[in-house]
């Protein structure tokens, strides 16, 4: 599950060069994660298995558009980040997608700078439960322990879905791991979803991430906004590249 990257994947990435002040703190609220919850059900009941795009994509380019609101979704206490990116990779074959993204030993090699640890917990069938050690890096630096559920389900004709759900997401202080919710916000939930499907001129890949955050506290905003901004679509960008990188 490349997990954006928070893949997953998506994956994220935040470099240390100023203190998390005390009052930079914050809590994942009842009413925010309720937001992000039924943002999430509507979004997958919308998945039909048909990809965004349906031709004219380019070998090697990478698209990458806001699913709604430039990507930015404002909640209660939070914002929603929604992006979609895709690519097609000439001479690489479904089975091969599969096994990159199912290696989840290797993630910390194949998403490196995003993901430092990662193991399998256990499989059952196409689901897999998998833990990521999360690496954000943009003017401030964020480590994150963070547990998914990743489920493929084959959709015919050599084509799958791939959807990574985090059951768990906690940020670490130095070496202690606060609990879930509690923290400075950058990341609460991070749920990927991937659409893989042979075409003539190569495989197609859909990644879309959706991740939740904080929102932008008053006073903070230089500190905070580039990280909460542009770190989603960037990490996004980042896992279609090693994806990529991988699979050739």
């Amino acid at each position: 599950m490349p997990a954006s990257r928070f893949l997953i994947l998506p994956l994220l990435t935040l470099t240390a060069t100023i203190p998390l002040a005390a009052q930079f703190s914050t809590n994942l609220s009842p009413k925010t994660d309720q937001a992000f919850d039924d943002y999430r059900k509507l979004i997958e009941a919308q998945l039909d298995g048909h990809p965004r795009f349906a031709a004219g994509l380019k070998p090697g380019v990478i698209q990458i558009l806001p699913a709604r609101n430039q990507g930015a979704i404002e909640v209660p206490g939070g914002i929603i980040h929604d992006w979609i990116a895709s690519t097609v990779v000439s001479g690489v074959t479904p089975e091969k997608a599969l096994a990159v993204l199912q290696n989840y030993a290797a993630y910390k090699n194949i998403y490196r700078g995003a993901v430092s640890e990662s193991k399998l917990i256990r499989r059952e069938g196409d689901l897999f439960h998998v833990s990521l050690r999360l690496l954000k890096k943009k003017v401030l630096k964020v480590e994150l322990n963070a547990d998914f559920e990743v489920q493929y389900r084959s959709l015919g004709n050599n084509r799958w879905s791939v959807t990574s759900r985090s059951t768990r997401i906690a940020e670490l202080e130095g070496d202690q791991e606060l609990p879930s919710g509690a923290g400075h916000g950058f990341l609460w939930h991070q749920n990927v979803y991937w659409l893989i499907e042979p075409r003539p001129e190569g495989l197609y890949l859909e990644c879309r991430s959706l991740s939740l955050s904080r929102d932008i506290p008053f006073g903070l905003s230089l500190v905070v906004k580039p990280f909460l901004t542009s770190v989603p679509r960037e990490s996004l960008q980042e896992t279609l590249d090693d994806t990529i990188r991988a699979l050739r």
